[in-house]
C-alpha cells in the first residue's frame, strides 16, 4: 500500500506516534522543499539553511514519537518549530536575528486544518476533476503544487513568461476547485429539471458565473429547495477548498 496515496498527513502522523518509521519519511518527502525554502529566507548559507530544516524535521519526530506533535496542519506546525529555531540560534549567537516578512509565504504554503480535512474526501473525485481539465491545466499543476518548481523554470520548460505561468497557475487552480465541485455534485440526486442549474452551481459558488448568470441562479434558488439545499452543502465544501 502506497502511504503518499492512501493517507493524508493527520493519518501518517498518527502512524508516527504509534512507530511506523516509513510514515515519516513519507512526511519528510512531502514537506522537505517547503522547509527548505522557508529557511533560505533567513540564511544566505546553504549549508546552515539545511541544519535547520534537518532540526526541524527531527523536533518534530521527537514530539511525534512521545504522542504529542501536530494535531491538524504537519507543514504549519513543522514551520513554526522552524522559525523558533532560527530565533533561538539568534538568540544564543547573541545577536538580532533579520527575520523577514514570511506570513504571506507561509498562508500560501502551510496548509491550514481545513485544507488538511480537504485530504479526507474521496481520492477518486479529486482523480476525476483532474481528468476534467485540459492536458495544459493539468501539467502546470503538477509543475507548481506536485513538484514546486518555481515559475522561471516552469517557464523555460512551457516555453511561456514567468508572469503567463503566474497567470496559467491561478487559471488552472481555479478550474481543479470548480471542477472538484462539480464532480460532487454529480454524486446527488436532483431533479431532471435542475440539470441546467446543477451543471453552473459549481461556477455560481466560486463567483464565476457573470451578472446575468448569477441573477438567474438565484432566482432558481429561491424557488428550489434541492437546489438551494445543495447550494449550502456546495458554500461549506469552498470553505475547505484551498483559496
Amino acid at each position: 500500500m502506497s502511504l503518499s496515496v492512501d493517507f493524508s498527513d493527520q493519518e501518517l502522523a498518527q502512524l508516527v506516534r504509534n512507530g511506523n518509521t516509513e510514515a515519516f519519511a513519507e512526511l519528510f518527502s512531502r514537506h522537505r522543499d517547503a522547509a527548505a525554502r522557508l529557511a533560505s529566507m533567513h540564511t544566505n548559507d546553504a549549508y546552515t539553511a539545511q541544519d535547520f530544516v534537518a532540526e526541524a524535521f527531527f523536533r518534530v519526530l521527537q514530539a511525534l514519537t512521545s504522542g504529542g506533535g501536530p494535531s491538524t496542519s504537519f507543514r504549519s506546525y513543522l514551520l513554526r518549530v522552524l522559525r523558533n529555531l532560527v530565533t533561538e540560534s539568534g538568540k544564543s549567537a547573541g545577536r538580532q536575528v533579520s527575520a523577514p516578512d514570511v506570513s504571506m509565504y507561509e498562508k500560501e504554503y502551510a496548509a491550514p486544518a481545513a485544507h488538511e480535512a480537504l485530504k479526507n474526501y474521496e481520492h477518486r473525485l479529486v482523480w476525476e476533476a483532474l481528468a476534467s481539465l485540459s492536458s495544459r491545466w493539468r501539467t502546470i499543476l503538477w509543475y507548481t503544487i506536485v513538484q514546486s518548481q518555481q515559475p522561471a523554470a516552469i517557464a523555460d520548460r512551457m516555453g511561456i513568461s514567468p508572469n503567463s505561468v503566474a497567470a496559467l497557475s491561478y487559471r488552472a487552480k481555479e478550474g481543479l476547485r470548480q471542477a472538484y465541485l462539480s464532480v460532487h455534485l454529480d454524486q446527488k440526486s436532483h431533479p431532471i429539471r435542475c440539470s441546467y442549474y446543477m451543471g453552473r452551481l459549481a461556477a455560481y459558488s466560486r463567483g464565476r458565473l457573470g451578472e446575468f448568470g448569477s441573477e438567474e441562479m438565484t432566482s432558481h434558488l429561491n424557488d428550489c429547495e434541492t437546489c438551494a439545499r445543495l447550494y449550502q452543502e456546495i458554500k461549506e465544501l469552498n470553505r475547505l477548498l484551498p483559496t
